[in-house]
């Protein structure tokens, strides 16, 4: 038999990594909030400071807030929101993510269950303001 560790184990335990994060909340997570440029890579340090360092550990982070995440992504912009995303993004894409009721990329999905597990000065750009 020998000391062989189960295939879920080993998954569970690869370092963290921006292409594992990022194949993480494709199957978490709606196909239509993986839009943007946001870096994976960057939240690798940011995870890896708040002890998440492994597969198991994020996966386990996401899952966790995953209702309370899908919830925040689909609640309405209030005006001044809807304004600001209009200048940002332009008209077309705030009409589809209102149609389609979705705001989040999955960077600020990860950055949301990062604050709602250690608060929001865990964030660094929350930090830095």
């Amino acid at each position: 038999m020998g000391n062989r560790l189960p295939a879920r184990r080993i998954a569970y335990e690869r370092p963290l990594t921006g292409v594992l994060i990022h194949r993480t909340m494709s199957k978490l997570f709606p196909r239509r909030n993986d839009y943007g440029s946001g870096s994976f890579d960057e939240l690798v340090p940011e995870l890896q400071a708040l002890g998440i360092s492994c597969a198991g550990d994020f996966k386990r982070l996401m899952t966790r807030y995953r209702r309370a995440l899908l919830s925040f992504d689909r609640a309405p912009l209030s005006e001044f929101e809807r304004r600001l995303a209009t200048s940002d993004y332009g008209v077309a894409f705030v009409s589809d993510a209102t149609r389609r009721q979705y705001w989040f990329a999955y960077p600020g999905l990860v950055r949301t269950a990062i604050e709602m597990h250690f608060g929001e000065d865990a964030v660094p750009s929350k930090r830095e303001e």
